[in-house]
């Protein structure tokens, strides 16, 4: 895990300030604290600020350059099957001279071009130039675990692991993207490639950035959904492809620990690395003080039926707006979940002892883990119903149920998607052409990825989620992660794994607790009846039932222990409100503050979590504007 920068120049011959290059890559220090290095050329500039985790030796150390025929790589991730692909390489003839996985990686370059791409297995983002025919490569891994940024400038294209990097460079304009920053507060990321920087976008995951004579072409090289179809898996597949996945992401030269709720997922990820590990991983649990949150007795049953040694770290008040305040200008990203500070106060903790953490992310989108979401399609379809009752019937209904009766399958589910609906954030900001722009560029992205997904209702809800969720996701937990200097690996999202899951069907990954169960949900809204009656994730609970606690199957997932209403109107958030509401609010710009002010006025008198959690995400961007471009 490290941190790269680099330049690929429009015109060979450009000559590159060193020190402006330098001054870019340490604004990513952060995530390489071992090692620091530079390559210059006549046509490129590459950066790299080293996590020493395979093959800690200097000589491993980046940019890399092979001897033999020039082909340099600057490269941030790990390659899981790096030995395998070594092995075949030697016995096509190349030789080593490093226990490196980087070596390997432009080595398969070397040995099959850019198709070499399709073998490897792992987490990665890199960029490559071979001067023999003067071709860059810029690429991303498939599930977008590893993060890239891009932009065009007068010298050529920049790229780097983090944008706050690319706006230290002379020339880059420094300033917001309103529609990004509109996306965040839509759905707590900005979809698509857009990001939160004018002018600067994200590769997305599975993509590859061609650059020759100084023009670039961008181009998919793996397709989620084409995968998806040609998969056809069965119950014990699950399981095999998990327990091989953890396997491989063990492979590391110095100590892995394990993140440790108690929840299902990360009890499962602590079985298979007690089982597949020589070492057996340290797990760590955070322990905040409210009592009905705390779930370190769960954490300790699991380390314990287990055999493994548990640490439980202290987390202290997760909205401070100066610990928040420092993981936003780190991360150059507003906090768009109230748990990042005590998912930074972990990374700190187990990065005293540490370099690499296995941690459960992915598990809920590509086995249906949130059941208020997976439950659309049976809403969508309860909503049908009531269109048909006669009018007063159907008022009743629709009032119970909460349900639209009056959308398309796109508009229903967008509707339960977003955090702030684009009606509210109609109301508050200023510019009417930047509120359509935003709108509409919404509705393109996920009608997109609705038609790729095809199927039915539920599948194109799963789509969505691994393809525009989950890489947010990923990116918060990279960026939390190697803020403190740790590396976070993501067994759930190995790719194998993720296209057999998204190949079954719906009514095997959530299920009915019993058949009458979806005959008695009919008359009761989802969240009153999620987990109540039916069972998610059910391929996990079915294939691991005979060696988790009983308590680790039964149990409900845990809410963050900060009832965001309340916080949104009490002391706590004080200075989080001024930011808001002061003449010179840094998002003055964006909302028409006598709106915003109403908003906030209306949502007082009944400070619900939803009303908190738009009053989290709004405060966030004020915090990431006036840290990132005051």
């Amino acid at each position: 895990m490290c941190g790269i920068f680099g330049i690929v120049l429009k015109d060979e011959g450009t000559p590159v300030c060193a020190e402006a290059v330098e001054r870019c890559a340490d604004a990513l220090a952060h995530r390489g604290p071992d090692a620091r290095g530079l390559y210059i050329d006549q046509s490129v500039a590459f950066a790299h600020r080293r996590l020493s985790i395979v093959d800690a030796h200097s000589r491993a150390n980046q940019p890399y350059r092979d001897d033999n025929t020039g082909v340099v790589v600057t490269y941030n991730g790990e390659i899981f099957n790096y030995r395998e692909i070594k092995a075949e390489l030697r016995d096509m003839g190349f030789s080593f001279s490093t226990a490196s996985d980087t070596e390997v990686l432009i080595l398969s370059y070397i040995a099959w071009g850019k198709s070499f791409l399709n073998r490897l297995d792992g987490m990665f983002a890199f960029a490559l130039f071979d001067p023999r025919n003067s071709l860059a490569l810029i690429a991303r891994d498939r599930l977008g675990v590893k993060p890239l940024y891009y932009t065009i400038c007068d010298v050529g294209l920049l790229f780097a692991s983090q944008p706050n990097a690319l706006i230290r460079w002379p020339g880059v304009m420094r300033g917001p993207d309103i529609i990004g920053a509109l996306s965040f507060l839509s759905y707590r990321a900005v979809v698509g490639a857009r990001t939160l920087f004018a002018g600067i976008s994200k590769l997305e995951p599975g993509h590859l950035l061609e650059i020759t004579n100084g023009r670039h072409t961008l181009e998919r090289w793996w397709n989620l959904s084409e995968r998806i179809s040609r998969s056809k898996p069965d119950y014990s597949d699950i399981r095999r492809l998990f327990g091989s996945a953890v396997e491989r992401q063990l492979v590391a030269n110095v100590p892995v620990a394990a993140l440790l709720s108690g929840g299902l997922d990360s009890s499962i990820l602590a079985y298979e690395a007690s089982a597949r590990s020589q070492i057996r991983p340290i797990c760590y649990t955070g322990k905040v003080e409210t009592a009905d949150y705390d779930e370190t007795a769960y954490a300790m049953e699991v380390a314990a039926e287990f055999g493994l040694t548990h640490r439980v770290v202290p987390i202290g008040e997760p909205s401070d707006i100066y610990a928040v305040s420092e993981l936003v200008r780190l991360r150059g990203h507003p906090l768009g979940m109230h748990n990042e500070i005590a998912m930074f106060t972990l990374a700190k903790a187990i990065s005293k002892e540490h370099k690499v953490v296995l941690t459960g992310e992915g598990a809920d989108e590509i086995f249906a883990g949130y059941s208020r979401l997976f439950r659309t399609p049976y809403d969508y379809n309860r909503s049908k119903i009531i269109a048909a009752l006669p009018r007063a019937l159907a008022q009743v209904a629709r009032r119970r149920l909460g349900l639209d009766v009056h959308c398309s399958q796109l508009q229903f589910f967008l509707a339960r998607y977003s955090y702030f609906p684009t009606d509210e954030i109609r109301s508050l900001a200023i510019d009417g052409r930047i509120r359509k722009e935003h709108e509409m560029a919404l509705f393109d992205h996920f009608s997109t990825q609705f038609a790729e997904a095809g199927g039915d209702f539920f599948s194109k809800i799963s789509y969505v989620l691994v393809s525009t969720h989950l890489p947010a996701l990923l990116e918060m937990v990279d960026n939390t992660t190697m803020a403190a200097g740790l590396e976070a690996r993501v067994p759930y999202t190995d790719h194998q794994l993720v296209t057999a899951a998204m190949a079954m069907p719906g009514s095997q990954r959530l299920r009915w607790r019993a058949p009458i169960a979806s005959v008695q949900a009919l008359w009761h809204p989802v969240a009153s009846f999620s987990e109540r009656l039916d069972v998610s994730k059910f391929p996990l609970r079915r294939e691991y039932r005979s060696v988790l606690p009983r308590s680790v199957l039964s149990r409900k997932k845990m809410g963050f222990p900060l009832p965001l209403g309340q916080w949104a109107v009490g002391e706590g958030a004080t200075e989080y409100r001024r930011l808001l509401f002061d003449k010179d609010s840094p998002l003055g710009d964006l909302f028409d503050p006598a709106a915003l002010r109403r908003w906030f006025e209306e949502g007082q008198r009944n400070p619900s979590d939803s009303f908190g959690r738009k009053f989290w995400l709004l405060a966030n961007l004020g915090i990431f504007f006036n840290e990132v471009f005051s």
